[in-house]
């Protein structure tokens, strides 16, 4: 997707090593950034309220920064609906 200006990036709240070898075992496409400290994840509103933990969810954002659509929980594992939502997916068939 660079080469349309989109770029795929994975963020967890998991350590640098975990996501390393979660990269690596289900050899992973994309960059994968580390949230430690759950900074992003709160930032986005992707923790789960009361417990703080973060939620799976997939975020299609606009370039200006503007989220577009939000995908969570077990349907942000499939990136269709993300990729299906992106704005340079228009016009493509399946």
């Amino acid at each position: 997707m660079a080469n349309k200006g989109a770029q795929v990036v994975g963020i967890s709240t998991d350590s640098v090593e975990t996501q390393r070898k979660f990269k690596d075992e289900l050899k992973v496409p994309y960059r994968l950034l580390s949230d430690e400290g759950g900074k992003v994840a709160k930032l986005y509103g992707g923790t789960i309220p009361v417990v703080g933990l973060a939620n799976r969810a997939t975020y299609v954002l606009e370039q200006d920064g503007t989220i577009k659509e939000i995908v969570t929980g077990s349907a942000a594992i499939d990136p269709a609906g993300a990729i299906t939502s992106c704005p340079l997916h228009k016009g493509k068939k399946g």
